[in-house]
């Protein structure tokens, strides 16, 4: 069993990644985002994150962890101190994917904001969160690893 495991994580899975989509909505005057994240890394990090086995499903108390480590590893901040809110709106699983889904009422652009994405790195050491950030026609994409989870959106 634990040779099958070992086959799986290096030959099957040999990437740990997440792809976030950070879409302006103009007519909702919102920023609409979506991140989708490999279901079987984030039951990992959620079982360290809370510190039992953890399997994604829809329950209340699922969705209150999930929240509670979205909030922890994902975020905005001006001057790297002050917290921009945001509607944690609910998940979704799909196929081996699980999507989360935020909100961030405003009509700013965000550029200049901080944005923190350390979703699963404390789990997989090559852990890349990759964000595509879009208002109208910019478009900009961001790379997050470890040592590298906060950057400064610009245009």
């Amino acid at each position: 069993m634990k040779l099958l495991v070992l086959f799986y994580y290096f030959f099957l899975h040999p990437f740990h990644t997440s792809v976030t989509e950070m879409t302006y909505n103009g007519k909702e005057k919102s920023w609409e985002i979506a991140i989708k994240l490999f279901q079987d890394d984030l039951e990992t990090a959620l079982s360290v994150y809370s510190k039992r086995n953890f399997k994604v499903s829809a329950d209340k108390e699922v969705e209150k962890v999930l929240e509670s480590y979205v909030r922890k590893h994902f975020g905005f901040s001006v001057n790297k101190s002050l917290q921009t809110p945001y509607r944690f709106l609910g998940f979704e699983p799909q196929n081996d994917a699980i999507w989360v889904y935020l909100e961030v009422p405003t009509t700013q652009d965000l550029s200049g904001v901080f944005l923190e994405n350390s979703l699963l790195v404390e789990s997989f050491d090559d852990q890349t969160n990759l964000i595509q950030v879009a208002k109208g026609e910019q478009k900009k994409s961001f790379l997050f690893q470890k040592g590298k989870t906060i950057q400064q959106i610009s245009w």
